[in-house]
């Protein structure tokens, strides 16, 4: 996983024009793989479509995971960060004056067949070509309109986030290690003593380090198995070694068994 710094992340931001949008709207395909972009905003709304694999978006309200098959809103000028792993997807952006929306909650949405087809339709057109092509502004206005619809269609994959450096530390650690992180190396990692970093952490987020990183493993185990992953692989991958714990860690917050989840789920 390659972690980008603000400049990094600025520059790459700059090479494909997004800090200097135009038109209606336009499609960007972000061909990056294990990728964690650093804090960054844009002036268009941003609707990222998951084609495989599933990407972690966090703003300073939390995480959110963004399964296969799903698609993440988020509005103009809210401050984000990505984590892009084996990921293929496509990007929407959308003026302000398209969409209404002046929050600045990401939301991640369940895609609708229509949505899909609309999104993926809407990827034959670059930045500028709404200006310059009448279909694809009319296209992209009236997909844009219907997103203001789909924002009431949320789905609960959220984590809540901390701003306090030392938490948020512990929360990238935990990100990028769910296999294998421990409270150990959370608090080496925040640079703090176990029992302020245990007060620290609950008052960031209003829930402990384990119960945190339960529901962190099982919001990316739930991305995992969108894709169609196999739920003995995805147990490994997201740190349960018992195939009962994490059945009855992940029932425990959906409702229902990893099997279940990937039946209704796989195939977007």
């Amino acid at each position: 996983m390659r972690t980008l710094d603000a400049k990094e992340t600025r520059s790459l931001l700059q090479s494909h024009g997004l800090d200097r949008p135009e038109g209606v709207g336009f499609a960007f395909l972000d061909r990056a793989r294990h990728l964690f972009y650093d804090w960054h905003t844009h002036p268009y709304h941003q609707l990222i479509y998951a084609l495989e694999g599933a990407t972690q978006i966090e703003s300073e309200r939390g995480r959110h995971v963004l399964p296969k098959g799903r698609a993440a809103w988020i509005p103009a000028g809210t401050r984000h960060r990505t984590l892009i792993a084996d990921v293929d997807g496509a990007s929407l952006y959308f003026s302000p004056d398209v969409v209404a929306d002046g929050s600045d909650r990401v939301r991640i949405l369940s895609a609708s067949p229509l949505m899909r087809e609309m999104i993926l339709h809407a990827t034959r057109w670059p930045m500028g070509a709404s200006e310059s092509d009448p279909l694809a502004a009319s296209f992209l206005q009236t997909l844009g309109l219907m997103c203001g619809e789909w924002l009431d269609s949320e789905l609960p994959l959220f984590l809540p986030g901390a701003a306090h450096p030392s938490i948020i530390r512990a929360m990238n650690y935990a990100a990028t290690h769910l296999d294998s992180a421990t409270q150990a190396g959370a608090i080496a990692v925040a640079a703090l003593s176990e029992r302020s970093f245990r007060r620290l952490f609950a008052r960031e987020t209003g829930m402990g380090w384990q119960a945190w990183l339960a529901q962190a493993r099982i919001l990316a185990a739930m991305g995992l198995l969108a894709e169609g992953r196999r739920v003995t692989d995805v147990a490994a991958d997201v740190g349960y070694a018992s195939l009962s714990a994490f059945a009855r860690a992940f029932h425990q917050l959906t409702g229902e068994t990893p099997a279940g989840f990937r039946s209704r789920h796989a195939g977007g």
